[in-house]
């Protein structure tokens, strides 16, 4: 395949993913299966770098709304990649795939992928050298995080990411918090669908995120912006489900910390926690920018309770003020 037709397929590629927020988009569909049908025919192949970046670059597109069947294409696809392709000999010492963010190589991909094709070509000096990005392993690398997009947790030997729904929720909840919620958002469904998640939570950690989180959304919802008491009950059933698995909860800790004065910040640190994955990516921020308190005071289980009392206490005094009841609901 010549430099030209790489290039040709490497823009419709970035088509797809700067247009990826669209439906029932037939067009685009035929373009990822394509992609991963080359892949899974020769995963192991000398192509299966060219694939494995051609189905990172369209992640975006296929973690929105597909059609029917692609994503688990495309899993399968990068799997046998995966499999067919890490275990190769390789002298470096490291790989591209593990240094960035996945955000940074959507759009460095583009750049990488045309310049690979052409040997000739001149290799920019400030880019990891043309033979790591080549090398199996680094390929495999991009497989497994293309596998943890799709299917979160199913690989491993990756840099940890936030899963893209948890993603989501973080910019969804800090522009509503921020005043200013995207075109088309119910703020009342999504201020509640934090106190239902944390009603389902059975993990004692995701749990203990959760409620950080809907603590910090509890500030808007007692606030003059919103007036809604089916709201304050939905995230008040999320605290009492909480507080009733934290009855015995104990420490040994000298002091917890103070959450984030900002709601927005709250949210942020509350849904990374919410997950092992966003645990993860927490610890690496916080190590290596020293914001923040460290993880076992904030999932500390007494810590978890208190916080839950006292924001439970806040939903009912408001709900009261609202409805006139009592806060007990008698």
């Amino acid at each position: 395949m010549s430099a030209m037709e790489i290039g040709d397929l490497v823009e419709s590629w970035g088509e797809v993913q700067d247009d990826y927020q669209c439906h029932d988009d037939t067009a685009k569909d035929r373009i990822v299966l394509e992609c991963a049908r080359e892949l899974a025919a020769d995963p192991g192949g000398e192509r299966a770098h060219q694939w494995t970046f051609g189905l990172v670059l369209m992640l975006p597109y296929v973690g929105w709304l597909p059609g029917d069947g692609v994503p688990g294409a495309v899993f399968d696809a990068v799997r046998a990649a995966d499999e067919a392709l890490k275990g190769r000999p390789c002298a470096h010492e490291d790989h591209p795939y593990a240094e960035d963010d996945l955000e940074d190589h959507l759009f460095s991909l583009r750049d990488i992928l045309s310049a690979v094709a052409d040997e000739s070509a001149e290799w920019d000096e400030g880019e990891r050298p043309r033979d790591e990005w080549l090398c199996p392993r680094n390929v495999a690398g991009f497989a497994r995080i293309a596998m943890d997009y799709i299917e979160p947790g199913s690989a491993t030997g990756i840099p940890p990411r936030l899963p893209e729904d948890t993603r989501r929720d973080i910019e969804s909840l800090s522009a509503v918090l921020h005043g200013y919620p995207r075109p088309g958002t119910d703020v009342d469904l999504e201020i509640s669908r934090v106190g239902d998640a944390l009603g389902r939570a059975t993990d004692p950690d995701d749990r203990a995120g959760l409620v950080i989180a809907t603590t910090a959304v509890s500030w808007y919802a007692v606030s003059d912006m919103m007036r809604s008491k089916t709201v304050l009950d939905d995230l008040a059933a999320g605290l009492e489900n909480a507080l009733s698995h934290l009855s015995d909860a104990q420490c040994a800790h000298d002091g917890h910390p103070g959450l984030p004065s900002s709601g927005p910040d709250a949210v942020w640190v509350g849904l990374h926690l919410s997950s092992p994955a966003g645990r993860q990516v927490y610890e690496a921020e916080r190590t290596s920018s020293g914001w923040g308190a460290p993880l076992g005071t904030l999932l500390c289980p007494a810590f978890t309770a208190a916080t839950a009392r006292e924001t439970l206490a806040r939903l009912r005094e408001r709900r009261e003020a609202l409805s006139g009841e009592d806060p007990s609901g008698s």
